[in-house]
């Protein structure tokens, strides 16, 4: 008798872990001090994550700028790094797994020691999977004369590619033909937005904006500090060799390791911008599968036993992305003047809780709006102000319940600010939210099939004929088996049309299998 076998490869979340830990470092200015801090902002990247023994060792590295004034009240900026280690304790004690870790900022202070020394310190959430490939071989089909076999059908997730890439982002971009030359960047923000992606055969083509905004002082030392915001467009591919149109996929990435320099232009004036970023990506590509697994079986002339084993797979419930709009007003410190034209505007969202809910996921944490703009203040003429809200937003996921396991990622898409009054800013943003939600289901898996004599004297001793009252949980199937006959026999006898029998049904069983 020969089986032949399928397999189901699966990416499992054997568990999962969220920790916050704080990075804290002493930074010094050696060549100018800091008198006021305008605005800071902090970039995490994780470099790696490798799990020894009971705990998941993180190692990645912390990017900042700061913008603030100096001791001649002239606005000027300073960035730096910061690597940092950290140890999360897992429970599992599987092997042959790997640690999936998101790290996100939750907050960044400093605390001024002097004018030329500060403390820098940062509150960061990690978000930890554990997750394992694990195969599962089941018998699809037998070949053997003489065999009545019984097959159900399962719907599965298949896990094709569970990667980490990166593409690389060059681009040059100039100012516009009437703005003053660069002498020094004070302040840089460079965020990816409308990242979209899509498989194709043997490749993944991505898209998206690269939203810029710098603030510099310009070489003629009487012009005010200026300031530069545009969006570029980008795109191209990577290979993929697992790719299709027709298979389902889950990408998440942002940038890192981003470099933005001043240089000169075809004119040599320091007019024109040097852009490198890493887009890291996070690829997982999935086939979604029906297959026929054999349930069981059984012979007149040997006496076949399944060989089975109760395993969890899962499938996928849903894919689905949404998207809210979100509006925060912010009034803005009137010590400070009033709003002569605003700079720059930006959203941040932090996720604190994803909660199961009645055919949803209930997404809660803070939304973070942040306004660069210039004031009536003759002295301290660029100001910033932020406000944070709450935020909540329900993801439909019909059929979820507890046990299911997700993965979900977040996005600022848009943000646009207009100038209620002199003294208020209106900020609105678009958020996007993908999720991505798995249902695990049982399944006895027939792996083997063993082979023993008949017990003659138990054939011998059943009846060639009897007649027989369906009882409840009887199935066609199950009388043939133990009866020694099949379901066509059994159908063609009793002239049923189809297999579906009820309790109290009245049929006439004649042993056949000789």
């Amino acid at each position: 008798m020969e089986l032949e076998k399928s397999n189901i490869h699966m990416n499992k979340i054997v568990e999962s872990q969220r920790a916050t830990f704080y990075v804290t470092k002493e930074c010094n200015l050696p060549e100018q001090s800091m008198e006021s801090i305008l605005n800071h902002q902090e970039k995490i990247t994780l470099d790696s994550g490798i799990i020894r023994g009971n705990q998941v060792i993180i190692n990645g590295n912390i990017s900042y700028g700061i913008m603030f004034y100096g001791e001649d009240n002239a606005p000027s900026g300073v960035t730096g790094e910061i690597p940092f280690e950290e140890n999360i304790k897992i429970n599992t004690t599987e092997e042959n797994i790997k640690a999936s870790v998101d790290l996100i900022i939750l907050s960044g202070s400093i605390k001024m020691i002097d004018n030329r020394n500060y403390i820098y310190k940062i509150q960061v959430m990690a978000n930890v999977n554990i997750e394992k490939i694990e195969d599962i071989e089941a018998v699809c089909a037998i070949s053997r004369e003489n065999t009545m076999t019984k097959y159900k059908t399962i719907e599965n997730l298949m896990i094709l590619a569970d990667r980490n890439e990166t593409f690389r982002i060059n681009e040059r971009i100039s100012l516009p033909s009437g703005s003053p030359a660069i002498e020094k960047i004070i302040w840089s923000d460079v965020k990816i937005r409308k990242l979209t992606t899509k498989m194709l055969e043997g490749m993944i083509h991505l898209s998206g904006q690269l939203k810029v905004f710098i603030m510099y002082t310009p070489e003629e030392q009487s012009i005010p500090v200026q300031w530069f915001d545009t969006v570029i467009d980008f795109s191209g591919t990577l290979e993929a060799p697992e790719a299709r149109e027709d298979l389902i996929s889950y990408i998440c990435g942002d940038i890192h390791n981003v470099e933005l320099e001043a240089t000169m232009n075809q004119d040599n004036e320091m007019k024109d911008l040097d852009i490198s970023a890493l887009l890291k990506l996070s690829i997982k590509i999935y086939e979604e599968n029906k297959m026929d697994v054999l349930e069981d079986i059984y012979a007149p002339d040997v006496d076949l036993c399944p060989m089975e084993k109760e395993q969890k797979y899962e499938k996928l419930l849903v894919k689905n992305e949404s998207r809210t709009k979100n509006i925060i007003k912010i009034d803005v410190d009137q010590s400070k003047g009033h709003i002569l034209q605003i700079c720059n505007s930006d959203t941040r969202l932090q996720i604190d809780n994803i909660s199961v809910g009645e055919n949803n996921l209930r997404v809660t944490g803070k939304i973070r709006a942040t306004i660069i703009y210039i004031s009536s203040d003759d002295i301290y003429s660029i100001c910033c102000q932020t406000k944070e809200t709450d935020f909540e937003h329900r993801i439909d996921t019909e059929g979820i319940s507890k046990d299911d396991k997700y993965y979900i990622n977040w996005k600022v898409e848009q943000v646009s600010s207009n100038m209620i009054s002199t003294n208020q800013v209106e900020v609105k943003s678009v958020i996007a939210l993908q999720a991505m939600v798995f249902k695990e289901e049982k399944c006895n898996f027939v792996w083997d099939i063993e082979e023993k004599p008949v017990d003659w004297a138990k054939f011998n001793d059943a009846p060639i004929l009897k007649g027989y009252i369906v009882r409840k949980g009887d199935t066609l199937w199950k009388l043939a088996k133990a009866n020694y006959t099949t379901v066509d026999n059994i159908m063609k006898i009793n002239q049923l049309e189809n297999e579906k029998i009820r309790e109290g049904d009245k049929l006439l069983l004649v042993k056949n299998c000789q």
